[in-house]
């Protein structure tokens, strides 16, 4: 029977709040949630990753002194030649290409030469990824509003969503290691499919993903409209109020993340052009979330913020 699109959406929602609340989560659970047979679920699944509703659930190592990452965010003169040579470097992990406060985002294993000038760099701590809300653009928007009106500094109070163990250290081993190689991108990749590899036992296989909540942050990410809808921003932002920042932030209706380097807090939000950018030049309405931040700028809740957009990015398997 053919159901609208209305409906698969509204099946890929469930889908995705589903993997958000239990990453491996059985089809077969799925199928009874759903009220879908099973093999409905394996299409509609297979829809959602291949249009980029969802994404994920993923894992990135926490930030243990000996599976910490570094991270710079540069301004150079050349940077689509630099984000050439990086391709080749296997210190990098992720790097992308900017337009705005940097020229490149790289995330390394470990401190590298860099050529150019360094607006930002440090240990990051741990990711944390919102739970996007079933709402739309506008209501969430008119939420961060009133939020951000009603901001009282005397009722901050401090909920730690970010944190770091840059001074401990964690069980990490080189089988650790393959089995992270493997889930990295995707933590619902076979479990036959690894276990072939003669270096991997099912001993192996079932400490890590018993530990893995204690090794790795999980992260399973929902777009709406499909992340190809959006715009990415990458905000660094200077504040006493961080928790109030990521709590404002994840009202968007689209994944968010957010971690730190050094004392700043970086914001990776995917936006519609128009609550970003002008896209209309019939109307001179500035668009909603810049109007947002300089009202936070007014307020004292931040200090200086700069934004930039991700033009392209890449990631190896490591």
């Amino acid at each position: 029977m053919k159901i609208t699109q209305e409906e698969r959406e509204r099946q890929y929602r469930q889908i995705y709040e589903l993997l958000y609340s239990t990453p491996r989560i059985y089809l077969q659970d799925i199928s009874e949630a759903l009220k879908v047979h099973p093999l409905t679920v394996n299409a509609r699944l297979k829809e959602a990753y291949d249009q980029l509703y969802i994404l994920g659930p993923d894992i990135r190592k926490r930030s243990y002194s000996n599976l910490k990452e570094y991270m710079y965010f540069v301004k150079c003169k050349r940077p689509e030649l630099s984000y050439l040579r990086y391709l080749e470097d296997m210190n990098v992990v992720y790097h992308a290409l900017l337009i705005g406060f940097c020229d490149l985002w790289i995330v390394s294993t470990k401190k590298i030469d860099i050529e150019g000038h360094i607006v930002a760099e440090g240990y990051r701590s741990d990711y944390y990824v919102s739970y996007a809300p079933n709402r739309s653009w506008q209501e969430s928007l008119e939420i961060m509003k009133k939020r951000t009106k009603n901001f009282d500094p005397k009722n901050y109070e401090i909920r730690e969503y970010i944190k770091n163990y840059f001074n401990k250290s964690t069980d990490w081993s080189k089988k650790d290691e393959i089995l992270y190689r493997y889930f990295k991108y995707n933590l619902r990749r076979p479990l036959t499919h690894i276990l072939k590899n003669p270096a991997i036992s099912k001993d192996n296989l079932y400490n890590f993903l018993e530990k893995l909540p204690e090794t790795c942050n999980i992260n399973t990410h929902f777009y709406p409209e499909t992340l190809s809808a959006y715009d990415p921003y990458l905000l660094m932002v200077d504040t006493d109020y961080e928790d109030f920042i990521i709590e404002l932030f994840s009202q968007l209706p689209s994944s968010s993340s957010f971690f730190k380097v050094s004392d700043k807090l970086f914001s990776l939000i995917y936006v519609p052009k128009q609550y970003m950018r002008h896209v209309d030049r019939s109307t001179i309405n500035m668009p909603h979330i810049p109007l947002l931040i300089a009202d936070l700028l007014d307020k004292g809740v931040i200090r200086k913020r700069e934004r930039a957009i991700v033009d392209y990015s890449w990631a190896k398997n490591l």
